[in-house]
């Protein structure tokens, strides 16, 4: 158990991932971290936050020799803590954030725009052949943390939250991108799930009833198996699916879109009756279709009525995060204009009798 400090510090480095803390910023909340009996969990992968300082693994057009400059860093960092302070959306207490350039970059959100809102804690991955990381930031105290390598891809963020007395880990993660193709690629995001099992095997070793989630950028939809065909191994498969638990056996994760069974996941894409709350098709537009890249996926203990459950998971974009056709407003370094191509995801649990 970790003590916040009286100012801003390092508070331990487990290599390769950072943990730090910020507090004092004496202000008002909203609603108290994990108060009124509701946690709440977002997803965002905010498009390449870059500070202007060249470390020499940033994408070249994010560097001072390719123009990037502080006036374009801060613009980023504003945008994205209003996308995470939207107005009249739900204030997130734990958000797990892709493509941030490294821990100094939450460090500056954090003391600039998000302290003053609760935000207190984070901590972050640290590949150092990887040109964007993975972080987390909470409003709640974060107790602990790993890191888990994948071979030939970024690592998993593991991260255990004293969510009001009740720990929830939240694994987080950011896949192999599809660009290169989505055959050839998914034997990265493959080996991802597959460690993820492995993590989450440990984690139930030592605690069968720990309350642990999944959340990220998958790069892979939740019903991507069945969009393509069903023809090969994904790494996210629907748990009725035909050969799901043969692919389950070399590395998938199952998910369902209900109550999930021991060894199933539960995802709210794939939960018709969540349509109503969703907002959205999706949280990611490619080539004229909704992708539901961006996925917080339970585990079978958020639905015992013990600890946290499940209440209702949505995209929530207020208007100034599409663009006019009701698409994610995708950040151009050109025009200095945009947010992210990517739409938050939420997730809120409730205490069965808070």
């Amino acid at each position: 158990m970790w003590r916040i400090p009286e100012r801003l510090g390092l508070m331990m480095i487990v290599l390769p991932m950072v943990v730090y803390a910020l507090c004092g910023c004496g202000c008002e909340l909203d609603r108290s971290p994990g108060g009124e009996g509701r946690l709440v969990v977002m997803t965002y992968n905010v498009q390449n936050l870059f500070d202007p300082y060249s470390d020499g693994t940033e994408y070249p057009e994010y560097t001072p020799q390719g123009g990037w400059t502080g006036e374009g860093y801060l613009l980023r960092l504003e945008r994205v803590s209003r996308a995470i302070l939207q107005t009249g959306a739900m204030l997130p207490d734990v958000v797990v954030m892709q493509e941030i350039e490294h821990d100094k970059v939450l460090t500056t959100l954090l003391e600039q725009y998000l302290a003053k809102r609760g935000f207190q804690w984070y901590a972050a991955t640290a590949d150092p052949d990887s040109a964007i990381q993975t972080g987390v930031i909470s409003r709640l105290p974060i107790v602990s943390a790993r890191v888990h390598g994948v071979p030939g891809c970024r690592s998993v963020l593991e991260v255990t939250i004293d969510a009001d007395g009740s720990p929830v880990v939240v694994l987080a993660v950011h896949a192999k991108s599809r660009s290169e193709g989505v055959a050839e690629t998914e034997g990265q995001r493959i080996a991802l799930t597959r460690v993820l099992r492995t993590v989450v095997d440990e984690l139930f070793a030592v605690d069968p009833f720990v309350e642990v989630l999944i959340a990220g950028d998958f790069n892979e939809s939740a019903d991507a198996y069945l969009r393509e065909g069903s023809l090969a191994q994904t790494a996210l498969v629907p748990a009725g699916a035909v050969g799901a638990q043969d692919y389950a056996a070399q590395g998938s994760l199952l998910l369902s879109g209900s109550q999930p069974a021991a060894g199933t996941w539960y995802s709210w894409w794939l939960d018709r009756s969540s349509g109503i709350t969703a907002n959205l098709d999706g949280s990611y537009w490619f080539r004229g279709v909704w992708e539901t890249f961006d996925q917080i996926l339970l585990a079978p203990g958020f639905f015992d009525g013990e600890g946290w459950d499940y209440e209702k998971g949505q995209v929530d974009a207020q208007h100034m995060l599409c663009d006019v056709s009701g698409y994610p407003f995708a950040w151009n370094i050109l025009l200095k204009e945009g947010f992210s191509d990517h739409l938050p995801v939420y997730m809120v649990l409730r205490r069965p009798n808070p």
